[in-house]
């Protein structure tokens, strides 16, 4: 495996300052020289909604309209997409291009994706997920550079290069994933064979301005000023999760990545080019995973403790406007709107944050039980 990781400094995302951020980016690894004229290379950004760039929920539009430039004028044909939240259509997409202002790498001479269309997959290989509805430009690339963001996650902690390709799936399909693989251990393997299926020969991680707190969709930015790279997504993943304080063992998709082999365990065995102190941030607000994990809905006094005491859960705000876009995505059909309110059935709830995630307004949030919260106080204790 190439644990090869560059970290490098980009302060803002200036053209100018991008540009030279990216010569630091890819001298030390070539970072382009597997680019062949004509190849069709497929560049998935992260999506999440549509949201502008400085909310720090998408791969910022500066940094991939850099990446579009080179790959260019390496001759590569390049197309940019993602299968975000929601439907995967035309005038879903066309929303997000116009709110995360990613039109502006047309004038790269590469192409936004307008092939909305996805096909049956079965990964040869996978342990967990033997078929989905794939997103058919994906399919159809000679290579995939996984662009991610460097975020927290309501459900699996951390968002990066690993998570990046569960927009691999179409549309809603992903929603029934939820369904599918009802643990953390269940879901981050499930990502892992998506990544291992896709195998980006490239991925790079926008962690200029990050988010933090209540991610991936209504966190807060937080300038971090790095930008990362990595022929292997788990060793990239695994370099960016210390920067904000997290080990393999806390993230659960890296967990799986070393139980594989696919990456090692600590940044000690990572090549890094580049100095992780000039990037560390020692108070990076992180989203705790609940003790007991999202789970399927079960009988008995024990568990109704169990679920109400030490689970983290999705509630609403009190700015809710009751959309109703939490009751779509809800794979477990666990929410319905009563006079434009969510009202959630935790039996039913498995708490894997989709209403969190996708919630328009952002007043759908995780809560952390007091009973829990003074777990994890012990535990750090």
């Amino acid at each position: 495996m190439d644990n090869r990781v560059v970290l490098t400094g980009c302060a803002n995302y200036d053209p100018e300052v991008v540009a030279e951020a990216f010569d630091r980016l890819f001298d030390p690894i070539g970072g382009l020289d597997w680019v062949k004229p004509g190849m069709r290379v497929a560049v998935k950004v992260n999506f999440v909604l549509a949201k502008s760039p400085e909310k720090a929920a998408t791969t910022h539009p500066a940094l991939v309209k850099e990446l579009c430039r080179r790959l260019v004028e390496h001759g590569a044909e390049v197309t940019v997409g993602d299968s975000p939240g929601g439907p995967y259509n035309k005038a879903a997409l066309e929303t997000v291009y116009l709110a995360t202002g990613m039109r502006t790498i047309l004038e790269t001479g590469a192409k936004l994706n307008e092939d909305f269309t996805d096909q049956e997959v079965c990964p040869p290989d996978a342990e967990t997920i033997h078929s989905f509805r794939g997103i058919s430009f994906l399919e159809q690339a000679d290579a995939i550079v996984d662009f991610c963001k460097l975020k927290t996650h309501a459900l699996m902690g951390y968002t990066g290069a690993c998570k990046n390709m569960f927009g691999g799936i179409a549309g809603l399909y992903k929603t029934e994933c939820h369904y599918r693989f009802p643990t953390h251990a269940q879901f981050a393997s499930m990502l892992v064979d998506l990544c291992e299926y896709y195998k980006p020969v490239l991925s790079i991680c926008d962690g200029v301005l990050a988010m933090e707190g209540n991610g991936p969709s209504f966190g807060d930015p937080r300038p971090m000023g790095v930008l990362a790279a990595s022929f292997n997504p788990h060793a990239l993943d695994l370099a960016c999760c210390d920067l904000i304080g997290l080990q393999a063992g806390q993230v659960p998709t890296l967990a799986e990545a070393v139980r594989r082999g696919l990456c090692p365990e600590t940044t000690d065995q990572l090549e890094i080019y580049g100095d992780p102190e000039l990037f560390r941030v020692h108070d990076f607000k992180l989203q705790p995973l609940g003790d007991i994990q999202f789970v399927r809905n079960h009988n008995g006094i024990v568990y109704s403790f169990i679920k109400h005491f030490v689970t983290t859960r999705p509630v609403a705000g009190q700015k809710c406007v009751g959309c109703g876009k939490c009751a779509v995505v809800c794979p477990e059909k666990a929410i319905v709107i009563h006079n434009r309110r969510p009202q959630i059935n935790h039996r039913k709830c498995v708490s894997c944050f989709c209403c969190v995630e996708f919630c328009p307004q952002g007043t759908m949030r995780p809560f952390e039980p007091f009973t829990l919260r003074l777990l994890h106080k012990a535990r750090k204790n």
